[in-house]
């Protein structure tokens, strides 16, 4: 997309239609219009911070997913690092069992305890290859080389085993770890730090995408070890990165990476010969972007509003049988963040990072993403530049902006193509009523009451002006003021 800032951050590291929106002026003035929501009738969300949730002790992960917790997060993502807990060299059928001597497991349990203690399900992503388990010939300076794709299926089978919910705890006699039953296979495969070789040199200047035909085996791979040991678990396909290169580049661009991981030729989505489909339950994107209203300008790259190219992607694989097992796959982005100042001078303000927050879930909940996870919980200490400021936490715990947007997130944007007045969307803390008030951040008069799906989310054309600040409240909890205008750079 051309922004190296965000290009250098990102290299370092129904039942339900919906129930009547209508609602009636508490001041007897007109009624909100009757509307059917674009997005799903519900919109989970949580946070991925391995710096907070990993920390050795209990202590720490039970304060900051306790913190986690209390804005209504109900997923954090995990990291079952394969090159950390694998520190000897543990192949071969003997690596599928978790009580192998050659594995550490340590971190990863206290933090799947705490998870549980905090009521958060967890995404178990895995991830990292040992050297050991890398393809020959590793140039110098390369990461996660050709990874061997049967050692890491014993060791994803590991993983899946340790939390089956019938795994012995071993701090806990008599009890057994607590299930996590949604995976992840790798992560940002198309990225070089992640995965290598990103391209395969056909001849002079002419390159050809390597790294989905890598993934491809790591992830049918895992898949099927996965369900082996849990047949019912949930896999999601690894989110990509939101930006590429040119062909013979360090990075693939993620449409490109998608286009051959589901045997799909070029922009006209050519089906080719595709003997061994990708195998997953869900899609997963990073669309990283300078706001959330700007699309990329690279059609192959993927900015917020423009993770509908993924899910069209999915539909037309999905027609042509190049993805398995068919059926419906959700999307889910599970990387997303924009920082703040303070405590980063380079990044916008507190507010403007609020803002940011609320109207990205608004677009990809408008796209009928499902979830939505925020990367970190809490700025990074002194030092871990790489995301500074993107918390919606500082670094000593106390709560931004956006800590409040998370909990109970708003927006007001003027309805466009709709007509007069104003589109209002938000997710509630809870099912139920929900009034949206006027007022100017002192003083606050109701305006109208809407209705939410079972999900929490409320959506409806209403009758009032732009520039208003509106806010909407449920019981003794509100959502941050929203000033009615169309961009969410606007104060």
């Amino acid at each position: 997309m051309g922004h190296p800032d965000l290009i250098a951050r990102r290299r370092a590291l129904g039942a339900i239609a919906v129930l009547a929106l209508a609602a009636a002026l508490l001041l007897g003035g007109p009624r909100a219009a009757a509307a059917s929501p674009p997005g799903p009738s519900t919109l989970s969300t949580g946070f991925v911070d391995d710096g907070l949730f990993q920390l050795p002790g209990p202590t720490a992960d039970l304060h900051w997913l306790g913190d986690a917790e209390s804005l209504a997060s109900n997923w954090v993502r995990l990291t079952a690092d394969w090159q950390a807990i694998a520190y000897k060299h543990v192949r071969g059928a003997a690596a599928a069992n978790p009580a192998n001597p050659g594995y550490y497991w340590p971190l990863l349990d206290e933090a799947i305890r705490a998870a549980a203690a905090t009521h958060q399900h967890v995404l178990m992503m895995i991830y990292a290859a040992p050297t050991w388990a890398e393809g020959p010939h590793r140039p110098p300076g390369a990461l996660n080389w050709e990874p061997n794709a049967t050692d890491y299926g014993a060791f994803v089978r590991a993983v899946a085993t340790r939390y089956s919910g019938h795994y012995p705890d071993p701090l806990n006699p008599g009890h057994d770890f607590p299930a996590v039953t949604t995976f992840q296979i790798w992560n940002e495969p198309n990225e070089p730090v992640s995965l290598s070789p990103q391209w395969t040199r056909v001849r002079r200047g002419v390159y050809t995408p390597a790294s989905p035909g890598i993934y491809r085996r790591l992830l049918n791979t895992g898949y099927a070890n996965i369900k082996a040991v849990q047949p019912h678990a949930y896999v999601l396909a690894a989110g990509t990165a939101p930006y590429g290169d040119p062909p013979g580049g360090l990075r693939e661009p993620p449409l490109v990476f998608d286009r051959a991981l589901l045997c799909l030729n070029g922009p006209a989505l050519k089906r080719e010969r595709c003997p061994d489909p990708a195998h997953f339950d869900a899609f997963d994107d990073h669309p990283y972007a300078l706001n959330p209203l700007i699309h990329a300008l690279d059609p192959d790259d993927t900015s917020v509003p423009d993770v509908h190219k993924v899910i069209h992607l999915l539909a037309v694989a999905r027609r042509d049988r190049t993805l398995a097992p068919v059926g419906p796959k959700a999307m889910w982005v599970t990387e997303l963040d924009w920082g703040s100042n303070p405590p980063d001078r380079t990044q916008g303000s507190l507010d403007l990072q609020r803002r940011y927050l609320d109207y990205a879930l608004y677009e990809l909940w408008r796209q009928n993403v499902s979830h939505v996870l925020w990367f970190e919980l809490a700025d990074p200490g002194p030092g871990l530049n790489v995301f500074s400021g993107a918390g919606v936490y500082f670094q000593n715990g106390q709560p931004k902006p956006s800590a409040q947007a998370f909990h109970f997130p708003f927006i007001a944007v003027p309805s466009g193509g709709h007509g007069h007045g104003l589109i209002v969307w938000g997710r509630a803390p809870a099912a139920g009523a929900v009034t949206i008030e006027n007022g100017n951040g002192h003083t606050w008069q109701p305006q109208l009451t809407l209705t939410t799906t079972p999900g929490g989310i409320f959506y409806g054309h209403v009758p009032l002006r732009p520039h208003l600040i509106l806010r909407a409240v449920q019981g003794t909890l509100a959502s941050p003021g929203w000033r009615a205008v169309s961009s969410p750079n606007a104060a």
